[in-house]
């Protein structure tokens, strides 16, 4: 193999691991953008629930309604 194709294999590993670099702090990010997400999610359900707005189909009245998805 002769210097100039070492070097440019060196530089091609170099920029692939950059772009892996880049790509994992992305997905860090994601991650954590995730995290926060379900716990304003949580929150939200339980606040719901506490207030009554939730309830289990036991509860419910007669002339409530009942959605499916």
């Amino acid at each position: 193999m002769s210097f100039n194709e070492r070097d440019m294999w060196e530089n091609q590993v170099q920029v692939l691991a950059k772009h892996c670099q880049r790509m994992t702090l992305k997905i860090d990010e994601l991650e954590q953008r995730l995290h926060y997400f379900e716990g304003v999610v949580a929150t939200l359900l339980v606040a719901l629930k506490e207030g009554g707005v939730i309830v289990d189909s036991s509860e419910k009245d007669a002339d409530s309604a009942e959605y499916e998805f």
